[in-house]
């Protein structure tokens, strides 16, 4: 593919020198994948997706004159941390450079209450260093040990500490340095809510450089899996256990059967038509845990010492462990009634009732400002007769029982429903990507619009800035 912003590549050679600027070729075939797989719909519509070149600056510096560069050019910027995304968001809709920031890495600042870091440093050292301090993440990607922490806000939402603190948007980032894209960048810095038009946003409002996230008090853990016959007694467990404050929990994933049985390591400690309950939780609370799974007619094993972290089997990992046993199996998320156990029982069921050979749950809980309790869904299709029309009708019904649909089959941020209204966002770009060459096609536009099948998602379930599962 020839290049078309020629002179643009010579002189980021010129900066980084031939080994860090990478050619059209085979050598950036692993910058253009993701996870977005999961969809056969993003599958196929990122199949022959290209770029001029890969950058791979080493620090703020190199960065800042890479963006200057590609500002003077007008060259069209997507930036990457370790491609962990489910929805295409660092994979490029238009030819032009893709910058992979992991190499701009590095812990600045711990303090007693947060974790400053460079952008293209793993989530997995900034825990390691409010450790070190008596802390811990407040909330981490379920892909800590290789996420760019850059790549966790911009791209992600929740994981591993949602279930006492919440995802990103609950006070969970505290502060974000971006810089402008123009031929002279500028820094800006964004404070307290002010950070929440850069979430989940793709990357499309400005160049992320530096990250601070909350910590809260250090915890020991250890992995529980506890089985039920029922679904819906395992579903009030995961309510409970939740909402419980004599348990402390950092992990509470639940899937109805057969998810639990596609899990290599734990299948074989319940039987197959069993749901399964998955638990980062603390040993001091082992007897509490107890009472609370025999209230509810569990089982309770400790998760075998061969499987190092149960994390594997939680979040958007599973959706691996399902398509391996299911090959043409794909996914929803979603969420679902919050504040009321009995109003998700009655969703799950409905659900259930209407689609029981086709939809599977996997519900991560959380617990939001104010003590609010809420599933999160990053549920299985099995066996899915299209992604066309049949996938709108299912959507539509699920909202027809007040389940919020995530739409994780399109590109375009505000089609999967995660943030909301987006005017504040898209005046934030204005100031920040004046050219519009920031990870274009992905906000502001539509993934559906001309198609055939349009698909849900244009406004039909935006809410209110809550976050996604990453």
């Amino acid at each position: 593919m020839p290049a078309t912003h020629p002179r643009a590549i010579e002189e980021l050679v010129g900066l980084l020198g031939s080994d860090r600027v990478i050619p059209a070729g085979k050598g950036v075939t692993r910058y253009l994948r993701d996870f977005s797989w999961y969809s056969p719909v993003l599958e196929n519509e990122f199949a022959d997706t290209t770029v001029e070149a890969v950058a791979i600056p080493h620090s703020v510096d190199e960065l800042t004159e890479l963006v200057s560069i590609a500002a003077r050019y007008r060259m069209p910027l997507t930036m990457r941390g370790a491609g962990t995304g489910n929805y295409g968001q660092s994979l490029p809709l238009q030819d032009g450079l893709v910058v992979d920031v992991r190499k701009i890495a590095g812990i600045e600042r711990v303090t007693n209450h947060s974790v400053v870091a460079l952008a293209g440093t793993r989530v997995t050292e900034m825990e390691q260093a409010a450790r070190r301090a008596g802390r811990e993440l407040a909330v981490m990607p379920s892909t800590y040990r290789i996420a760019a922490v850059a790549g966790f806000i911009a791209g992600g939402s929740g994981g591993p500490g949602q279930v006492t603190n919440g995802n990103l948007w609950d006070g969970n980032v505290l502060s974000v340095e971006l810089l402008t894209v123009e031929e002279e960048p500028q820094v800006i810095r964004l404070l307290g809510e002010e950070v929440n038009n850069v979430l989940h946003l793709y990357g499309t409002v400005g160049v992320i450089t530096r990250v601070e996230l909350r910590t809260v008090p250090a915890h020991e853990y250890a992995q529980y899996v506890i089985d039920f016959e029922r679904f819906p007694d395992c579903v009030r467990f995961g309510w409970q256990v939740t909402a419980s404050k004599k348990v402390h929990l950092r992990l509470a994933s639940i899937h109805s059967a057969p998810l639990g049985a596609t899990m290599s390591g734990i299948a074989d400690l319940f039987p197959a038509g069993n749901a399964v309950a998955l638990l980062w939780a603390d040993p001091a609370d082992l007897e509490a845990l107890t009472a609370l799974v025999a209230a509810h007619g569990g089982h309770l094993q400790a998760a075998p010492e061969e499987v190092k972290e149960i994390i594997h089997f939680s979040f958007s990992h599973a959706v691996i462990w399902v398509r391996r046993a299911y090959p043409h199996s794909s996914w929803m998320q979603a969420t679902y009634a919050a504040t009321d156990q009995e109003a998700l029982v009655r969703q799950v069921e409905a659900i259930a009732d209407k689609y029981p050979d086709i939809y599977k749950f996997h519900l991560e809980f959380a617990t939001h400002p104010g003590g609010v309790v809420r599933a999160w869904g990053v549920d299985v299709l099995l066996d899915m007769p299209d992604h066309g029309e049949a996938l709108d009708e299912l959507m539509a019904y699920c909202q027809s029982v007040g389940v919020k649909v995530l739409n994780p089959h399109s590109y375009v941020v505000e089609e999967g429903g995660f943030v909301g209204d987006i005017t504040q966002m898209l005046a934030l770009k204005a100031t920040c990507d004046p050219y519009g060459i920031l990870n274009p096609g992905k906000l502001g536009t539509s993934f559906y619009a001309g198609r055939a099948w349009r698909g849900p998602g244009q406004g039909a379930h935006a809410g209110t800035a809550e976050g996604n599962l990453s």
